[in-house]
């Protein structure tokens, strides 16, 4: 195992990750293993929401020492944050009011796949926001040390309780 990241930019890993769980969750979705759909997303959930909460208490505080980057105001990543968690809330809501014996439970899979599908995009652009403007950003305004200091932290905040 290695030590881990030495800078921000490299934290755009941890969003790919988080993009691949959502991903085995659709699979379930589409396999019709409604079990494994919502275990998955409510794992996906449980890790998406300890990341925005990380960022949100240890990153988004230090980049208004970069000074005013245009799209990229730390409102505007709260906001996108606060969308996601009220659009997943929905996602799950109607995955787990799927009923596989409903007659009409297909189109009821494909509803959730279009809403998941909105989700998808905002998770998509925000995270784009922060590898092109937040993480730089942050790589450039902190010194080496205080950068180790706050990824360990960011790190150790963002990891699932299980290990």
């Amino acid at each position: 195992m290695s030590s881990g990241p030495t800078d921000f930019v490299s934290l755009g890993a941890l969003h790919r990750d988080l993009e691949e769980l959502f991903l085995l969750h659709q699979e379930a979705l589409m396999g019709m293993d409604l079990p494994a759909a919502r275990e998955r997303l409510q794992r996906y959930r449980e890790e998406l929401t300890r990341h925005l909460e990380a960022e949100e208490a240890l990153l988004l505080p230090e980049l208004p020492r970069a000074g005013r980057i245009r799209g990229a105001a730390p409102e505007l990543f709260t906001g996108e944050h606060q969308r996601m968690r009220e659009l997943l809330a929905k996602c799950q809501d109607a995955v787990d009011a799927l009923d596989a014996s409903a007659p009409d439970y297909r189109r009821a899979v494909l509803r959730v796949f279009d809403m998941e599908s909105t989700f998808k995009h905002l998770e998509h652009h925000h995270s784009l926001r922060e590898e092109t403007y937040l993480f730089p950003a942050l790589d450039g305004v902190l010194g080496e040390e205080e950068r180790r200091t706050l990824l360990a932290a960011f790190l150790a905040r963002t990891e699932s309780p299980a290990g």
